[in-house]
């Protein structure tokens, strides 16, 4: 198992008057080459989740494996741990420091020892993997860059690892609609062609929907759902009550069948119903 969580609980400000359990009784297993979003109201969960994936913060009670080692094990290397999974923080471009952007993704695998022909080869094929020309960015300060471009540096910071697991938080925050889209098309990219495992922490349901193959739905520091997107949004009335909706197409497509069309309402990306709204119609014709 590559990721494993058991029986976690976290507390913020435990033992006094503020304690908040922000995790409660999380089991989770995460296996190779997922394409993963985790999603909830504010305050679930979400984040914190995420964080005790590499050891960033660790489990009042429980634990978290990764390949089979605890990582509050005294024999756990949270060096490696933290290469393994790979964490995108939100707004992760305001951790950009260096003056080059061949720099700054070169920062981690220069810390990790490796040659300089090595860290040569993972910059450039990291810039590759989020859309960036090595020629053309290569020697550009990242300050001088879109926000969409600054955020694409961030992941090719954390692929130059070579992570088994890419884990990001929030990824399309601020970021107006094309550059949304470019980050996204380039992660469905990364997890095609690496073929690692792909979180994302989102608020979007229409991103999450037509982009992952697994949803995991916290609540109040607990994991509410787990389950396909489409199991997922057909709980429409429950992710309500949660703070949370399914996307605005598959009310769309409810609201049609109840309207007497003979379509199928268990759709929740936009060009699913293109497809069934043309075959009704190509249907409605013949018959009339």
């Amino acid at each position: 198992m590559l990721l494993e969580l058991k029986n976690v609980d976290y507390y913020y400000n435990r033992g006094t008057p503020f304690e908040v359990k922000a995790l409660d009784n999380i089991n989770l297993k995460i296996n190779e080459g997922e394409f993963i979003a985790i999603i909830g109201h504010t305050g679930s969960g979400k984040s914190t989740l995420i964080q005790q994936f590499n050891g960033l913060v660790f489990p009042d009670e429980g634990e978290v494996l990764v390949e089979g080692q605890s990582t509050k094990s005294e024999k756990a290397d949270l060096t490696l741990v933290r290469q393994k999974i790979g964490l995108v923080f939100q707004y992760p471009e305001y951790q950009l420091f260096e003056d080059t952007i061949e720099k700054d993704i070169s920062y981690g695998p220069r810390n990790l020892g490796l040659s300089e022909e090595e860290i040569a080869i993972r910059v450039k094929d990291s810039m590759q993997r989020v859309g960036l020309d090595y020629e053309i960015f290569k020697d550009k300060s990242p300050f001088d860059l879109s926000g969409g471009e600054k955020r694409r540096v961030a992941i090719a910071g954390i692929l130059a690892m070579n992570p088994d697991v890419l884990v990001l938080d929030e990824p399309a925050a601020g970021l107006d609609p094309s550059g949304r889209d470019e980050i996204f098309d380039e992660l469905t990219k990364i997890h095609k062609n690496l073929g690692i495992t792909v979180i994302i922490v989102s608020h979007s349901m229409e991103d999450v929907a037509r982009l992952v193959d697994r949803i995991i739905v916290m609540d109040h520091g607990k994991v509410a759902m787990d389950d396909i997107p489409m199991e997922i949004f057909k709980r429409d009335d429950e992710l309500i009550n949660m703070g949370l909706r399914a996307p605005v197409i598959r009310s769309f497509m409810k609201l049609l069948k109840s309207r007497g069309m003979d379509i199928s309402d268990e759709i929740i990306v936009v060009e699913d119903a293109k497809i069934e709204i043309e075959r009704y119609l190509d249907m409605r014709d013949k018959n009339a």
